[in-house]
């Protein structure tokens, strides 16, 4: 093996990494550098960054840290610098748990169904591929990335446990709601989409009922039939999923697989798109 073949879902709230040796996962706020008078220590996955000039901390300190808010940019596009940024400390991360030898890179990452757009396909590919070089906690690091895909959110998801017939699938993240219809494998455009809200960003993120009300209600107007077979991921499916079963009887939550030498390893749903990235990408660049 002489390259690295990544899944990276680069989250508004978390970045969840799927590969051959495991999984990897941090907070994805990022604030602008400055000097600290006092070097406190925030979490475990604090980042002190440099990349194509710009500096900044990134993970639990920027959390604290961020003077205009809590270091993160919503939204229903991830063709911005952050993204970015994102992925390429994903992938120092991931190199620097499991594979620091490996410095030529294939991702497959995912952009949100309404915005899985040509341009902002290129856009995103554009900014990624090619030779990068940063700087992480005071080392540099070079890397190629020479192969990248951009799959949607939800749809991509259903690789890391894909079946036959329609299967609906709600993606709740942080600032998004991706709402996916597959049938026998294949993407459905017309019943699928995002939604711009997310658990972050709503009024009262700690009312759950009222989060999964408003996604009940925008999947209605998909036309979803209440006895479709619906999988719930992200990193609230536990919470919010007794009430989207309320009116969707036959939902469930998603159980993705990563399949590791002999075995298989199931995990949590908020790492469904990324095992389904991983698995795209396995196919596309393994």
């Amino acid at each position: 093996m002489n390259r690295l073949v990544l899944g990276i879902d680069a989250g508004n709230h978390r970045a969840k990494v799927v590969g051959p040796f495991g999984v990897d996962t941090f907070k994805t706020n990022i604030c602008d550098w400055f000097e600290r008078d006092v070097e406190e220590r925030f979490g475990s996955d604090d980042m002190e960054f440099e990349i194509n000039g710009r500096k900044g901390f990134a993970g639990s300190i920027a959390e604290y840290e961020d003077e205009f808010g809590n270091g993160t940019m919503y939204g229903d596009s991830k063709a911005h610098e952050d993204t970015k940024i994102r992925v390429l400390l994903a992938i120092h991360r991931y190199l620097a748990k499991y594979c620091p030898h490996f410095d030529r890179i294939a991702i497959v990452t995912g952009q949100p169904i309404k915005r899985h757009k040509h341009t902002e396909k290129e856009e995103i590919k554009r900014m990624l591929e090619g030779i990068h070089e940063y700087t992480v906690n005071g080392k540099t690091h070079s890397i190629i990335i020479e192969g990248i895909g951009v799959a949607p959110e939800g749809s991509g998801a259903f690789w890391s446990s894909p079946s036959t017939g329609t299967i609906r699938i709600l993606d709740i993240g942080s600032g998004t709601v991706n709402a996916a219809t597959i049938i026998d494998k294949h993407h459905v455009n017309n019943a699928s989409t995002t939604f711009n809200f997310g658990v972050e960003t709503v009024n009262n993120k700690n009312d759950i009922s009222t989060i999964a009300r408003g996604v009940i209600r925008n999947t209605t107007k998909l036309k979803w039939n209440k006895n479709d077979t619906v999988l719930i991921c992200g990193g609230i499916s536990e919470a919010i999923a007794p009430y989207i079963i309320e009116h969707y009887p036959n939902a469930k939550i998603m159980e993705p697989e990563l399949s590791r030498g002999n075995g298989i390893t199931k995990l949590h749903p908020v790492f469904a798109n990324a095992v389904g990235f991983y698995e795209l990408a396995k196919g596309a660049y393994g």
